[in-house]
């Protein structure tokens, strides 16, 4: 089913929904918007924008504080993998 397809069925779903039901779509259409999923692990688990954020800030950090390998070391421990 494609896009436009989903959007139609959803419409009419949504056109003859009780209130059960229209408020469990609100409720997950707001967390979606305010937390959206921007990529996978590689274990298949998404990752949110807010996890990304918090990822991006620790990483920050970990920079200013020096726990980082340069690339040459880097390039050295690749050879004995």
């Amino acid at each position: 089913m494609n896009s436009a397809e989903l959007r139609n069925e959803l419409h009419n779903y949504i056109d003859k929904a009780d209130d059960t039901f229209l408020r469990m779509v609100h409720a997950m259409s707001k967390e979606y918007h305010l937390n959206p999923v921007v990529g996978y692990n590689t274990d298949g688990s998404e990752i949110t924008q807010k996890d990304l954020i918090k990822r991006v800030k620790q990483a920050s950090a970990r920079v200013k504080n020096g726990e980082y390998i340069s690339h040459e070391d880097l390039e050295k421990e690749v050879k004995n993998w």
